[in-house]
């Protein structure tokens, strides 16, 4: 199994949304991120909801440069459409889920559609 998936983003203030899909932090993935992103630079938004859940430090955005750089911070406000995105993402992907460490309540509002935005 993939430790993240990648979406492309378009006419959003990022360039692609990388979804954790376990408990390892993609962060420390930046090689085979940039092999799978194949581009100079981007800005990159993280959204860590399976290892961090929904607190405050789910989303990092990170400057991403081919020369082996990446600069990150967290993010305080996030756009609904990218929310969209991540919600519909878990609700589309149980076997994710269900093969991470949170928590079963978690899991249920994930599966649901029913977490805080």
């Amino acid at each position: 199994m993939n430790k993240f998936q990648i979406i492309r983003l378009h006419d959003e203030p990022y360039d692609f949304l990388i979804i954790a899909t376990s408990y390892e932090n993609p962060l420390h993935l930046f090689d085979e991120i940039g092999k799978e992103l194949k581009v100079e630079k981007a800005k990159l938004l993280f959204d860590l909801t399976l290892i961090n859940g929904t607190n405050k430090n789910r989303y990092i955005e990170c400057e991403y440069s081919a020369e082996m750089k990446m600069h990150c911070s967290l993010v305080e406000k996030i756009d609904d459409c990218i929310k969209i995105l991540s919600r519909d993402f878990f609700f589309n992907n149980n076997e994710v889920i269900n093969n991470s460490v949170i928590p079963n309540a978690l899991k249920y509002l994930l599966q649901t559609g029913n977490y805080p935005m």
